[in-house]
């Protein structure tokens, strides 16, 4: 039996445009972008990374990093015909699509930083839940964001788990079929959380990323190229 869908799921790139030029999209469908595509900076630094990902002629979904500058990232993304998942829902075919960008702002961040993706904790579980209502008759339903949800492809190098609470509650409330996240590093692997599938895609400015197909179930495949060229 064929694919039902096929996605390359990348996060956390930090704006390393040279890496995109080992990236090879094969025979997937999309590109689903978990966040940090750029790495703070300027609107000219970051066009060139957002130029070479249109480049590979796939749609592209994605939502926020917590690196990726409020104040133009999603315009210029929209721009290059990118499309926003970002508290927003989106169907390609019969499978529906909801992402929550950005990181829960804790140790004193300002959640309304007007130049950082900050956002409260309760933010996650209200705008995802208020998405997932348009994506209710999906066949497939699959969450992207750039942070995982507490205790779930969200352990530190000290063993602290860093997670949003509220992604969590929504996760376990509402059992979709994926969760894509990215964010921390170190999380980077696969698991599951009730009915649900979790894959933290890993740093693509280490050269991970993952393949992600639909077809009788849900398959990872791990997609490593060398960061140095």
């Amino acid at each position: 039996m064929g694919k039902d869908l096929k996605i390359l799921a990348v996060a956390d790139l930090h704006g390393r445009v040279d890496i995109l030029s080992s990236l090879e999209p094969g025979d997937a469908d999309l590109i689903a972008v978990c966040g940090d595509l750029h790495n703070a900076g300027g609107e000219e630094e970051a066009r060139p990374v957002v130029e070479a990902l249109s480049a590979f002629g796939l749609p592209v979904l994605i939502v926020p990093g917590n690196m990726d500058p409020r104040i133009f990232a999603t315009r210029l993304w929209e721009e290059a015909g990118f499309i926003s998942l970002h508290r927003r829902a989106y169907f390609y075919g019969n499978f529906g699509f909801i992402g929550m960008g950005g990181i829960v702002a804790r140790g004193g961040r300002d959640p309304d930083d007007p130049a950082r993706q900050y956002h409260r904790d309760e933010d996650v579980y209200e705008d995802l839940s208020r998405a997932y209502e348009e994506i209710s008759n999906a066949s497939r339903k699959i969450v992207v964001t750039h942070q995982p949800p507490f205790g779930f492809l969200d352990t530190l190098y000290n063993k602290e788990p860093s997670g949003s609470v509220s992604l969590r509650r929504f996760l376990e409330e509402r059992q979709p079929d994926l969760l894509l996240c990215g964010h921390i590093h170190e999380a980077r692997g696969v698991d599951r959380l009730g009915r649900t599938l979790g894959v933290n895609v890993g740093e693509l400015r280490c050269g991970y990323s993952a393949f992600v197909e639909f077809n009788d179930g849900i398959s990872v495949h791990w997609n490593a190229i060398n960061p140095s060229g």
